[in-house]
């Protein structure tokens, strides 16, 4: 059956892979697609930046015939009528925001948390809320580092949907206040919705988040190895394929069980050192395996941590930034380990499961697109 369809953030890393997802899968979908105008948005996302002058995008979609493209901003609600005018949507899928570790508070705040106000306003007043299913992007860094159960042996058990909020920075703050925006308006209009948390985002046209490591190891010619002691203490790297993110949305959005559920989307558990030393393999770098007991881990993580907060601080005086966002390095001594039991539960199968099966499909990517050969 023939479905309308409304993608907001059309030019982001998300929202280009999920049109694309919907065109080649769903013949009989019409698409509405939105994002910031040209000039706003090259001024707002200076993240993708970062590595290279060129702001690269993929959105050779956006002229298929079947998606029409209306530029609006999510803070100015006058700009977000038309798309609604004379439209009845089956579903809206809302990955827009602004995902931006050196963004401040407020404006995280107001693109973010009051963009999501003014858009559920609108569907509220125009949207049949009987049909429409509305598709949220969260993050699992809402959960910030759960306290986790345990196995019968000391190794923590990956979390699940049911983990409390504890977001440890500005940008898993304003996540959270955007899902609880959410929450009220499902509670006070029954709007069908659906939350998905995805874990750091990677694969082709990644520019932000995971890339980084992937640039800075190339950069520096070796992968540092580092096998924490005792074993239960190492870290995990919780990823998510891109295709396979948008692959889960379009699947929960046709799925009724899923109506007022999240989930969690990640791949199968690995660890850190894993996935560093496929990472150097790939990149055809040294791989250097360095022991090292916990607690002298945490006092270099501290102090690394020191380094990045005294780089921030210049970079904001400076008025520009720094390669790694201060948020990113407070990730280093943090135990992010989640559970995608539930979405498998529905009968959802990952195209990338594993992390050597992301880890190859990206680096071959950009191997083959020469995204490692930038001139920063």
């Amino acid at each position: 059956m023939s479905k309308l369809v409304l993608v907001d953030g059309a030019k982001g890393h998300t929202g280009s892979f999920l049109i694309k997802e919907i065109l080649e899968s769903k013949p009989n979908w019409q698409i509405i697609a939105t994002d910031l105008p040209i000039d706003s948005r090259k001024k707002l996302m200076k993240k993708e930046t970062i590595f290279s002058s060129e702001l690269k995008q993929m959105d050779e979609f956006l002229i298929d015939p079947r998606v029409e493209f209306l530029p609006t901003d999510l803070t100015k609600p006058e700009t977000l009528e038309a798309l609604f005018q004379g439209r009845k949507y089956d579903f809206i899928f809302h990955p827009a925001s602004l995902y931006d570790y050196f963004a401040l508070l407020d404006i995280l705040r107001e693109i973010n948390v009051e963009g999501i106000r003014n858009l559920l306003e609108l569907i509220i007043k125009t949207q049949d809320l009987k049909k429409l299913v509305f598709v949220h992007w969260s993050t699992c860094g809402v959960y910030g580092e759960p306290k986790y159960e345990k196995d019968l042996r000391g190794y923590p058990i990956p979390a699940d949907e049911r983990a409390p909020y504890d977001p440890p920075n500005y940008y898993s703050i304003s996540k959270m206040e955007q899902e609880l925006v959410l929450k009220e308006y499902v509670k006070e209009h029954e709007l069908k919705s659906i939350i998905i948390r995805p874990a750091p985002i990677i694969g082709p046209y990644q520019t932000y988040g995971a890339y980084h490591i992937l640039m800075m190891i190339n950069k520096l010619g070796f992968a540092p190895g580092l096998h924490i002691y005792p074993k239960k203490k190492r870290l995990a790297m919780p990823l998510i394929h891109i295709e396979d993110l948008v692959r889960a949305a379009v699947f929960l959005a046709e799925d009724e069980r899923a109506i007022g559920e999240a989930f969690n989307l990640v791949i199968n558990p690995c660890l850190q050192e894993d996935f560093l030393e496929y990472l150097g393999t790939l990149l055809n770098t040294d791989y250097i395996n360095i022991p090292i007991l916990w607690p002298l881990y945490k006092l270099l993580s501290k102090i690394l941590f020191w380094i990045a907060n005294r780089k921030e601080k210049k970079a904001r005086k400076l008025d520009s930034r720094p390669q790694i966002d201060l948020s990113m390095a407070g990730y280093m001594n943090h135990q992010y380990h989640f559970s995608n039991e539930k979405i498998k539960m529905l009968g959802f199968n990952f195209k990338f499961p594993d992390y050597d099966d992301v880890t190859k499909d990206t680096v071959e990517w950009y191997l083959g697109n020469n995204w490692l050969e930038s001139d920063y």
